[in-house]
């Protein structure tokens, strides 16, 4: 299931026409009632969780550092169907945050998101980091339920996408502080791609480096029933498969800038 917000279910041509933008101070960390998520149309419906009805995801987005301090950023709501493999995505987002300036998310020297659902939220991951222009795309939440209730939100292993020495440190506190698995007992990797790849990619019509969210469920529902999704996530398919894939959409993103630019009189002159 794709889904993309409560306003519309269609595309907006600009990151802003999507945002909700939520000026807000933070409180301390243990503190998590700024960030409920449910859906106000339908709180009673989306209270707890039931396996094949809507359940509300939220994705927040917002600048590296402590976000304990007074900050600005931006808050995405979506109904998703629980327990279906679900995606979220934000049309347009890696051109509004890392090709734009001023853009009202990119603040200091990166981009961090996390992803909260009822008054659980996961720990935060780097989106764009702007001094080394590098983009981390690859993001999947596995929510947490016991009885219908959300007890946590984790992080997939983000390295499958990946080879090892692309997969770098990308999770973090809330104070800003670098999150490690013997902390957090959770995958705290990501593999990156450079700026000028996702570049080429939308250039090449591709929404690959956009920010895009992916839902998995574990546990049980308000009924009882287990929760199954968590078994689709990407983690639990054979790295080297996803990595060909990866590979193989770098490959046709390449062949297509490549053939677009002989076609352009004179530009590969000088090469002659």
């Amino acid at each position: 299931m794709i889904a993309r917000g409560f306003a519309s279910q269609s595309y907006f041509s600009s990151l802003t026409a999507l945002l909700l933008l939520c000026l807000a101070g933070m409180q301390a960390q243990g503190t998590i009632a700024p960030y409920d998520c449910f859906d106000p149309n339908n709180r009673e419906l989306t209270f707890k969780v039931r396996r094949g009805e809507i359940t509300t995801i939220c994705l927040y987005i917002g600048p590296g550092g402590d976000w304990n301090s007074n900050i600005n950023y931006k808050r995405f709501s979506a109904n998703l169907i629980a327990d279906e493999f679900s995606s979220y995505d934000v049309p347009g987002s890696f051109n509004g945050i890392a090709n734009q300036k001023n853009n009202g998310i990119t603040i200091n020297n990166a981009t961090h998101i996390f992803a909260a659902s009822q008054s659980s939220l996961s720990f935060l991951r780097r989106y764009y980091d702007k001094t080394a222009e590098r983009i981390f795309p690859y993001l999947t939440a596995i929510i947490d339920v016991r009885d219908g209730v959300v007890r946590g939100i984790a992080w997939d292993d983000a390295c499958i996408f990946c080879e090892k020495k692309q997969c770098l440190a990308n999770t973090y506190n809330l104070n800003g502080s670098v999150a490690t698995s013997a902390q957090i007992k959770q995958s705290v990797n990501g593999c990156y791609l450079d700026k000028i790849e996702c570049q080429g990619f939308m250039a090449d019509g591709s929404n690959k480096c956009d920010l895009k969210l992916y839902v998995v469920w574990t546990g049980t529902d308000a009924d009882g029933k287990v929760l199954l999704s968590s078994d689709s996530r990407f983690s639990m398919f054979p790295p080297n498969r996803i990595q060909e894939n990866v590979q193989g959409q770098y490959d046709t993103m390449k062949k297509n800038i490549e053939n677009t630019l002989d076609k352009i009189p004179g530009f590969n002159q000088g090469d002659e």
